[in-house]
């Protein structure tokens, strides 16, 4: 387009070259002034001169007109209708202006600019084109031929999507067996244009800046722009194409040479180099990212030969892949450079494959096949084209794959039926040294989406095939997880189903949820290392079984072991790994294991993440011992790059006989058997355990992260006897006799909360003697917290059938420091408060309130030695204070305003002080004299009272009381002396004087003649000499008188088993009676002593306290005086 004079240029006047310019101009002679006379024959040359001179005008003339432009608006319009007419009514074309010029030497050029090609209906710009020049050879034009000798297209684009829609092509009428027809075909389209560039002389058609959009994948258009594209044609008509070409931008090139022989072309053969595929087989996602596809550049070398003259036609192509990447769902893999070389059998009418280095990552799949007519090699009779494929010594490796490389042969056979527009592999075979795997495919194709249906089945292959065999597209995040998590083993029964319905929904790079129904993988394993989750280690010898159903990945584990850093193994005896949701974002899996071990591994186990929860305790594997099995179930993320969730999880553990070697709560814990549940917030332990050797049930809970707002929380229960609770709770041996049942609850370092039911038990109370017993319902609710070596106790609670206590306590070490009760009552009568405190000397006890009901404080008095503190107390020192309204006592006795002290030292009395008033007004005081000796002395106006008020005597009336003992070695001596009292009802008086003696003998009534009145009998005085000790107590001495009747009596009243054992003599009409004793010498012998009479009757009391036996000795009632001595009672 060079030597076109104007070419890319406008023409301008002074383009335009003036006539006595030109050559022809210059050429004529000088004028000679003196010429010769003209001659004939210079007349003729004259005319020939001046006939030059006018075709040189007319000529000059000729090129002045057209260099002007006077023709280019005709040449224009009639441009515009010859296209117009050739395009037809779709189209519309419109030329910016056509202009004729000289071409240099060459001949006119005929120039079109600006040309453009419009679809009527939308407008749209079909092609437009900057410039189109003709050069018309000017030989020819002479000579009245029109030869165009060169063309040249500028600046064209092209819009491919707007060409009318052609008819597709019908598969279904092509056979391989016709490619030679297809050739020969192709070689006679060549001929015409060579025939049509002979005919019309043209040597040379370029194209310059050539541009065509086309659809690609998934609609994405694509540009084609042709730099530079010359069609040359030389003297022995071998015809070549040579350009250079971008395809979206990538640069490719064209070399291509069509050899003529005669009138034909016999063959063609060149090579278009780096052809970017990409634009074509790539589908994307809305966002742009590749989805699907190839993407790299491929030089294809052609080579034809044409069947002439007994030569052997053929027809081949080479494929030249150059690295790039394989797409499938998003994921890339490298393909590496390869190539496929692609040829026809003339002999068997097949195409023919073969590929020697096709490799995808570090995979190898060298591979030879063909396609080849279906009803050629199979009696279907349909029409189609069968397909083979056999790969040998292929190697598989995926790249994200640590397995080492397996070598494989593998077939595939298929065909693919037009009619139908399906494809089936029917036999897909794969063959290695570690397992065989054998499927088939079917897919059929229709105006949407087609329908794919693969079954894959494997009968037994190693773990490692599955992982190399299995594409890397399906079901990529359960792929993905068998890769990176089991390693080894055996695999059987393997199965993949994959279906697709035809028109199923596919949106690049929105992932394809598959349903249940149409993704389906199932295999068992057995001996593979898996990867459980987290820094847990892997298990060993695992056998499972996995199964895959669209979304959701089960991997059901049957048995395994797990080996940990220590040497500590676990063993798996069951459980199952989900992968619940192989789409979503994040990607997480659930755990659910069933393991059994020694408590240590188990206790190593939930040090690993993603448990970790036993440093968060303070305790380390070492601390535990014994058997454990445990469920762990866990919810937690598979890819951090997902930035999951924490983890959750929970794991129950199963104990049996496991020992605590560390101290908990500084107490032994050992034998614990029972269930702990741990999830990542605590540790909930419910178990029985030996604590400090006794059994109870413990129930922990322990906070695992340091961020919880949940306590910790320890409860303890169970039923102590006297044994465990003496190693339990040492220091109640005085306040417990029996089984109690006891809940004790603390949170944190906070205060103990105890229940205690002591239904069971006897519960004393020694400060103030007062005695639950066995059977008796009660409980004891309290909270205790201990610092600084004490132990404080509030908000206690001792209640029961008919008794109330609650206050406070304190404890130092096992010891009763202080207590304040302020509400005691111990019975319905009980209205008072109690407090205690313990100093240097012992405890000091001191009650107050309206009334106190001190029946058991007497009654132990009464049991116990003179001034000792009794068993419970020992040995320790003890002072007890009263300020009490009302006293209330035996035999529906009381006492008012009473005020009452009592002190034991050393186990014996050491203060007693005693104010108060009988109901009937007479006054009570007693006290404790420690000069000479420490003597008691009591006295009251109303010594029957005080008897009854201490269950002494019942039928006492009235009399002066008078106390006095003192302090021995071993108890109290003292007297008792009592002035103007009766008895009052006392039927053993009635028995002495009623009874007859012996067999038909007299009685006392009988002796007097007369029936003696004891129902109520008045004494002057009574006496006697006390000794009290050892919980017994005895008389000497003892004599009681009065006119109507008296007595002597000695013996014990009661000794430490509560028995009585005593003698005496009873003497009626004692005033007249005891005149024979006044009387000298014969009342020494008649009356038998100064308190003693002529007559009278021996009696015995023996057996229980409370209801002894009267023995009367029937010969004393008849001898008189001191001769009765002889029948007394020893």
């Amino acid at each position: 387009m060079e030597e076109i004079r104007g070419d890319k240029v406008v023409f301008r006047r002074k383009d335009i070259v003036p006539l006595h310019a030109l050559p022809s101009a210059q050429a004529h002679e000088p004028i000679v002034l003196h010429a010769a006379q003209a001659s004939r024959a210079g007349i003729l040359f004259r005319i020939a001169a001046a006939a030059v001179a006018l075709v040189l005008f007319l000529g000059a003339l000729v090129i002045g007109l057209v260099e002007t432009g006077l023709f280019d608006s005709t040449l224009n319009a009639r441009a515009v209708a010859a296209l117009n007419q050739g395009l037809g009514p779709r189209y519309r074309a419109s030329v910016d202006h056509t202009v004729l010029r000289l071409s240099g030497l060459n001949g006119f050029a005929l120039k079109a600019e600006d040309v453009r090609i419009v679809e009527v209906e939308s407008g749209k710009e079909l092609a437009t084109t900057e410039a189109v020049g003709i050069v018309l050879d000017p030989v020819a034009l002479v000579t009245g031929h029109i030869a165009v000798s060169r063309l040249d297209v500028e600046g064209v684009m092209f819009n491919a999507t707007l060409l009318p829609k052609s008819r597709p092509l019908d598969l279904a009428s092509l056979r391989i067996s016709d490619m030679p027809d297809y050739l020969e075909t192709t070689f006679e389209r060549l001929d015409g244009i060579d025939r049509l560039i002979d005919a019309n002389g043209m040597q040379t058609v370029s194209i310059s800046d050539l541009g065509a959009t086309f659809q690609g994948a998934g609609g994405r258009p694509v540009l084609l722009s042709i730099t530079s594209l010359q069609f040359s044609r030389d003297r022995e008509g071998t015809m070549g194409i040579e350009g250079t070409f971008s395809l979206d931008g990538r640069e490719g090139a064209i070399d291509l040479v069509a050899r003529t022989g005669g009138d034909a072309v016999r063959a063609m053969e060149g090579t278009i180099r780096n052809v970017a595929l990409g634009d074509f087989l790539l589908s994307h996602t809305p966002e742009g990212a590749v989805h699907a596809g190839l993407d790299t550049t491929v030089d294809i070398s052609v080579g034809a030969r044409r069947e002439i003259e007994g030569a052997a036609p053929e027809l081949s192509a080479d494929f030249s892949f150059a690295a790039g990447a394989v797409y499938g769902d998003g994921i890339a893999a490298e393909l590496r450079p390869s190539s496929v070389k692609a040829s026809y059998n003339f002999d068997k009418g097949s195409i023919e494959l073969v590929s020697t280095n096709a490799s995808v990552g570090q995979s190898h799949f060298p591979f030879t096949g063909g396609l080849v007519d279906l009803d050629r090699i199979s009696d279907k009779p349909d029409k189609g084209f069968a397909i083979e494929l056999l790969f040998s010594n292929a190697i598989s490796r995926p790249v994200d794959s640590t397995e080492d490389p397996i070598r494989f042969d593998a077939k595939v056979n298929g065909y693919y039926l037009p009619a139908t527009k399906s494809l089936h592999f029917e036999e897909m075979a794969v063959s290695s040294e570690k397992g065989n795997v054998a499927g088939s495919l079917a897919m059929r194709f229709g105006e949407r989406e087609p329908e794919v249906s693969f079954v894959m089945i494997a009968s037994k292959l190693q773990s490692a095939a599955v992982k190399q065999f299995w594409p890397f597209w399906l079901a990529k995040t359960a792929r993905s997880w068998v890769i990176r998590n089991i390693f080894g083993g055996t695999v059987t029964n393997g199965r993949i189903e994959f279906y697709l319905a035809e028109g199923r929904e596919r949106v690049p790079g929105v992932p394809m949820r598959l349903t249940a129904d149409e993704l389906k993988i199932d295999f068992d394993i057995e001996g593979a290392r898996m990867n459980v989750a987290g820094e847990i280690p892997p298990l060993r010898d695992t056998s499972g079984t996995f199964r895959l159903r669209g979304p959701v990945t089960e991997i059901g584990i049957t048995g395994g072991t797990a080996y940990f850093p220590s040497g500590r193994t676990v063993a798996l005896t069951g459980g199952t790994f989900v992968l619940p949701s192989n789409y979503e974002k994040p990607l997480m899996a659930d755990m659910d294991i069933d393991v059994a071990g020694n408590a240590d591994a188990i206790a190593e186990l939930v040090t690993y993440r993603p448990i970790r929860a036993l440093p968060a305790t303070g305790f380390v594997p070492e601390d535990f011992n014994g058997q454990v099995q445990a469920k762990v179930k866990a919810h937690f993320g598979i890819v951090a790059a997902h930035n999951p969730p924490p983890p959750q999880w929970t794991a129950a553990l199963t104990l049996d006989d496991v020992d605590v070697r560390k101290p908990i709560a500084g107490r032994t814990v050992t034998g614990l058997r029972g269930l702990l549940a741990i999830d990542p917030k605590m540790a909930d332990l419910d178990a029985k355990a030996n604590i400090d050797g006794v059994t109870l049930n413990l129930e922990l809970i322990q906070p695992v992260d340091k961020t919880s707002d949940i306590p910790r929380r320890t409860t303890l229960s169970g039923t102590l006897d006297n044994r465990d609770r003496r190693k339990l709770l040492p220091g109640l041996e005085d306040v417990l006799e029996g089984e109690i049942d006891v809940r004790l609850e603390q949170e944190g370092d906070g205060p103990r909360t105890v229940e205690a039911d002591v239904t069971g038990a006897a519960v004393s109370i020694p400060w103030i003697g007062w005695t639950k017993g066995a059977g008796i319902g009660g409980k004891v609710t309290l909270t205790a917290e201990t610092g600084d070596g004490v132990t404080r106790i509030s908000d206690f609670r001792f209640a029961g059938d008919g008794f109330s206590v609650s206050g406070d306590l304190a404890f130092r070490g096992a010891a009763l420091d202080s207590a304040n009760f302020s509400t005691v009552r111990l019975s319905a009568n009980d209205r008072f408060r109690l407090k205690i405190a313990r100093g240097k000397a012992g405890y000091s006890v001191v009650a107050d309130g309206e009334a106190a009901d001190i029946r058991q404080v007497l009654a132990r008095l009464k049991n116990q030695t003179g001034g000792s503190a009794g068993s419970g107390a020992g040995k320790q020192g003890m002072t007890v204070e009263a300020n009490l309204a009302r006293a209330v006592g035996f035999n529906g006795e009381s006492l008012a305003n009473v005020a009452f002290r009592y002190a034991t030292a050393g186990g014996r009395i050491s203060a007693l002080d005693l104010s108060a008033m009988t109901s009937g007004g007479a006054p009570v005081v007693g006290q404790l004299a420690r000069d000479g000796g420490g003597v008691i002395q009591l006295t009251s106006g109303d010594a029957g009272a005080v008897a009854r008020f201490a269950d002494v005597y019942r039928h006492m009336q009235g009399g002066l009381l008078n106390v006095r003992l003192r302090e021995a070695d071993d108890g109290w001596l003292g007297s008792v002396d009592i002035r103007n009292f009766s008895l009052v009802g006392e039927e053993r008086l009635r028995s002495l004087v009623s009874t007859p003696a012996g067999d038909g003998g007299r009685s006392l009534n009988d002796a007097v003649r007369r029936e003696i009145d004891v129902s109520a009998v008045k004494f002057s005085r009574g006496f006697a000499q006390v000794r009290a000790g050892g919980g017994a107590l005895s008389l000497a001495n003892g004599v009681v008188r009065g006119d109507m009747v008296g007595a002597t009596f000695q013996g014990t009243v009661r000794d430490a088993s509560g028995q009585t054992e005593m003698t005496g003599t009873f003497m009626p009409a004692y005033g007249l009676n005891r005149l024979f004793a006044e009387l000298p010498l014969i009342g020494l012998i008649l009356g038998n002593g100064n308190d003693r009479g002529l007559i009278g009757i021996t009696f015995k009391l023996s057996g229980p306290f409370d209801k002894p036996n009267l023995t009367i000795n029937p010969l004393s009632i008849i001898a008189p005086g001191v001769f009765r001595n002889i029948f007394e009672f020893q």
